[in-house]
Formats: structure tokens, C-alpha cells, sequence
């Protein structure tokens, strides 16, 4: 079996949008996306995250679910996994006879808990003899009728099953489906603009927007302390954040003059843009909103696949990628037109073309950013085999980057 693998993970959120758990997805670098052997792809899966990624580096305290089949189920394999943290996703494709429902209440006697990846009202009423040893449904919203929903919600809570709702793109969709009395939702509605017209920029969101440009454009040093010494509140949250964990410094940070110095004016500059993400997502400057952690993962992926497309990018060039992901979910953030946003911030050609055209290497870069979102797998192959990117220094990157994200997730700022 090969080691090189690709992983990526799609958020479960709950009703109240907080992340719950991820869907781990994977394949294996070196053959195609449609495995013959279902069960041999979850067992690399569970290495691969087990072992090489380690558990906690990829959902951090949230749950992984993860897709079997019933010849994985039979495997001794899965006892050798922990119970606690994985959710077995039992496919559509699944034979379940007798002997593999007998397994599964065997397993659910000894804490391990299942999801049935319902894709049709068929399948659902096929398996009601699962119902005892289930924690959860996940329901293909496109392909169950909307008229039965609520039905079967209330079916699998009777049962006390709770229930996802799968491909949820929109935010009027989530609306429905948690009208409906879905619990738990996956798919990237949370990131769909919504735009509010003749909304206008908060005095916070114009201060953050203000002292960026003057960080961007190459302002007065003593200029950007200014700015931070008339926001005592944004202060102590920059030198709370710069004496964490996330930094390692022999004497602890006590001045703004310092952070420039030490922290550089890009990555300063990259920190305000999350903060204007958490303060506005959230009210409150935490750095647990999907939307956030998807901003920071984005920005992450556009830097680096700069530096393994482009070795000689320089650190201009590498802001400019960060910005292309920064500015791509703005609109959603701010409830604005992204035209609109831009006005207001100095930004190069080169970013305006990726964002609105998806012109040039950042443009590029950008679609395969979404394509790694997605896990269209196809696109980050043409990607690699075009730009001749060594494969294992390419998946651990993606690995890296999943991994920053959960640990940027356990950092929050509070006011």
C-alpha cells in the first residue's frame, strides 16, 4: 500500500453553527478515487490519521467520521481503534445481512457509535433493524423528497437517532432543514454571501480596515503604534495572543513596538484580517467560527502552494496570496459586495484578477484551493503532475495545514 495519501475533512456543525465533527475523506495518491476494496481504504485511513497525522492534529475534540462498509466491520482491525473520538459511517453500499447486523450490536455494546449514510428513503426503511445501534442518519438532502423530511426526522427521533443533513449549500437551505429539526448539518452553506444592500462598514470593521492599509502600504512605524495605543481593547488582545502558546519567545511581549519587530509587518497584518473575521462572525473575538477556521485554512493552502509552485516567490508575493484567500469570503462576512469591500482596501491587480477573474498563478491557485475544499481530486492531480510537485512533500503540506488549523481553533481572544 502506498504512504502517500490524500486526506482532507468537512465540517459537521450543530444548530447553533459550532463544529461538532469533521468527515474524514481520503484516497490514496497513487489510484484512482473509486477503491475496489472499501474496507482496505478506511484501514489506510485510520493508520494514515492514527499514526502519521495523529487523531488530535486533525479534529482536534471534535468527532471523526469516517466511511466502512460491512467487510471492514467483520475486520479485527476495529478494535483496535479508539471508541471514543470515531463514528463509523456505514455506506449505501453495505451489505448488511444478519451476520453484519450481529456485529454491529456487538460493537455498539462496547461504546463504539454508527451513522447510517442514508441516500434514499429506500435505504432508510431497508435498514429501521440498525435503528437500535444508531447514534445518527445522515440524509442526502438532494436526493430524499422535501416533503418527507420532517417525517423522517421525527422517525429517527423517536428512535433517538439524531439527524444530519447532508449537502446543505445554502443558507436558506439550512434555514429549511432546521426547521425541519435537523440536529446536526455538513456542506458549506455557512459560506455563502449574503448580501445587505447600502450596508456600510462598522467603526470597528473601518479601524481594523484602516490600520491594515497603513501596515500594507509601508506606514510610519511609530504611525501603527499610534493606531494600536487609541485601541487599548485591540492591544491587549494582539500582546494576549503574541504571548501564547502559538509563540515561543525567551521574555514575554510587553509593547507594540516590539510585536512589529518580532512578529514582522505581514504576519501583523495577516492576524488583524482574522481578528476582523472573529469579531464580526462572532461578536466576541473567538476564533471558533467555521467561517474563520475556513478563512485560515485558505490563506494557509494559498502560501504554500505558492512556495511549491513558485520556489523563488518572494514575501510580497506570498502576501498577496494570503490576501486572495483572506478577501475571497469577505463578502460573506461582512454582508457585502466584494467590490465594494476592495474599494475600501489597497489591493494589487494581481489579487483583484484571482478573486474576480481567476486570472494568473494566484487565480490558479484559488480554484485549486476550492477544489481541495470540495476534494475534487482530479484538479489537485492536474495540479501536481502539471507543475511536476513532489507528491509526499505535497500531501504532508496538506496534512500541515489541516493540522494548523486545529490547533488555530484552541486559541480564542477573548475582550
Amino acid at each position: 500500500m502506498s504512504t502517500n495519501f490524500y486526506l482532507a475533512r468537512q465540517p459537521i456543525l450543530d444548530r447553533k453553527q459550532k463544529i461538532i465533527g469533521y468527515e474524514l475523506l481520503y484516497r490514496d495518491s497513487e489510484k484512482s478515487a473509486d477503491y475496489a476494496n472499501e474496507r482496505h481504504a478506511t484501514a489506510a485511513l485510520l493508520v494514515n490519521v492514527l499514526n502519521q497525522a495523529g487523531l488530535k492534529n486533525v479534529v482536534g475534540d471534535a468527532l471523526a467520521f469516517v466511511n466502512i462498509d460491512d467487510s471492514f466491520l467483520r475486520h479485527e482491525i476495529v478494535n483496535t481503534i479508539p471508541s471514543k473520538t470515531f463514528i463509523f459511517e456505514i455506506t449505501s453500499s453495505s451489505n448488511l445481512d444478519d451476520l453484519t447486523v450481529e456485529r454491529i450490536e456487538v460493537l455498539h455494546k462496547k461504546g463504539y457509535e454508527f451513522c447510517l449514510d442514508a441516500a434514499n428513503s429506500e435505504h432508510l426503511s431497508e435498514y429501521k433493524k440498525l435503528f437500535p445501534y444508531l447514534n445518527y442518519c445522515k440524509i442526502d438532502t438532494v436526493t430524499f423528497e422535501q416533503k418527507f423530511m420532517e417525517e423522517i426526522v421525527n422517525t429517527l427521533h423517536t428512535n433517538g437517532i439524531k439527524a444530519i443533513a447532508n449537502k446543505v449549500e445554502t443558507e436558506k437551505a439550512f434555514e429549511t432543514y432546521q426547521t425541519q429539526g435537523f440536529d446536526a448539518f455538513q456542506g458549506y452553506y455557512f459560506a455563502e454571501p449574503k448580501i445587505i444592500q447600502d450596508k456600510k462598514f462598522e467603526a470597528d470593521q473601518a479601524s481594523l480596515f484602516k490600520l491594515c492599509n497603513l501596515l500594507q502600504t509601508g506606514g510610519d512605524t511609530r504611525e501603527i503604534v499610534q493606531s494600536f495605543e487609541r485601541s487599548p481593547s485591540l492591544t491587549l488582545q494582539l500582546l494576549r495572543f503574541m504571548n501564547s502558546a502559538a509563540f515561543h519567545f525567551k521574555n514575554p511581549i510587553s509593547s507594540i513596538q516590539q510585536v512589529i519587530t518580532l512578529l514582522g509587518r505581514n504576519a501583523l497584518n495577516q492576524w488583524l484580517m482574522l481578528l476582523l473575521y472573529s469579531k464580526t462572525a462572532s461578536g466576541k473575538g473567538s476564533f471558533d467560527n467555521p467561517l474563520i477556521l475556513m478563512a485560515k485554512h485558505r490563506t494557509d493552502l494559498m502560501v504554500s502552494l505558492l512556495k511549491m509552485t513558485k520556489k523563488n516567490c518572494t514575501m510580497d508575493e506570498q502576501s498577496e496570496a494570503y490576501f486572495v484567500g483572506i478577501l475571497s469570503l469577505m463578502d460573506t462576512l461582512l454582508h457585502m459586495p466584494l467590490e465594494k469591500i476592495i474599494d475600501e482596501f489597497y489591493v494589487e491587480e494581481r489579487v483583484k484578477n484571482a478573486l474576480f477573474k481567476q486570472e494568473g498563478i494566484l487565480g490558479e491557485l484559488y480554484r485549486i484551493v476550492i477544489a481541495i475544499e470540495k476534494f475534487e481530486t482530479e484538479k489537485i492531480d492536474a495540479l501536481v503532475e502539471k507543475y511536476a510537485l513532489d507528491r509526499t512533500e505535497f500531501e504532508t503540506m496538506m496534512l500541515s495545514n489541516i493540522q494548523a488549523s486545529t490547533e488555530f481553533a484552541k486559541t480564542t481572544l477573548n475582550e
